[in-house]
């Protein structure tokens, strides 16, 4: 009998010691982000649009940084005569990153309001482009380059 409430006496301490414990405090190491889009490109879209004279292609030169609020980028269609500024709609380190267009320069061969997106690829010094805005559409690649 005294065997038995010894047992019954370290069960219960052995249980009463394992509830009191507290839980082990986990740190997970905060997540490191991608920036695939940061820096200088340059390239070229193919054109499709129902606007009539419309050109078949254009020359794209961006600058893209994360240092300034509100905008993310600023653009310039060279052969088109058009330029401005991209505000992100979607953070660096996405897949695709989400542009919203406003045209500062040669808004009268350029609509206002475009949406860009730039997807990341395989090489990090080359960009998917895609233009889409008021019939026109564009497509093409960006390399990473010097301004």
């Amino acid at each position: 009998m005294a065997q038995r409430l010894l047992l019954i006496g370290a069960l219960s301490s052995l249980m009463f010691a394992c509830g009191s414990d507290p839980a082990p405090v986990v740190t997970v190491a905060p997540q490191q982000v991608n920036d695939y889009y940061s820096g200088h490109w340059r390239g070229q879209a193919r054109v499709t649009s129902s606007l009539p004279d419309a050109p078949t292609q254009m020359d794209i030169s961006a600058t893209i940084t994360a240092n300034d609020p509100g905008h993310c980028g600023a653009f310039e269609y060279g052969a088109i005569g058009c330029s401005g500024m991209w505000s992100c709609s979607s953070n660096f380190g996405a897949d695709t990153m989400v542009l919203q267009e406003t045209v500062r320069i040669g808004m009268e061969r350029c609509p206002n309001g475009a949406q860009v997106e730039l997807r990341a690829t395989q090489n990090p010094n080359q960009l998917e482009f895609h233009y889409r805005n008021a019939g026109i559409q564009a497509t093409g690649t960006l390399e990473r380059g010097d301004i």
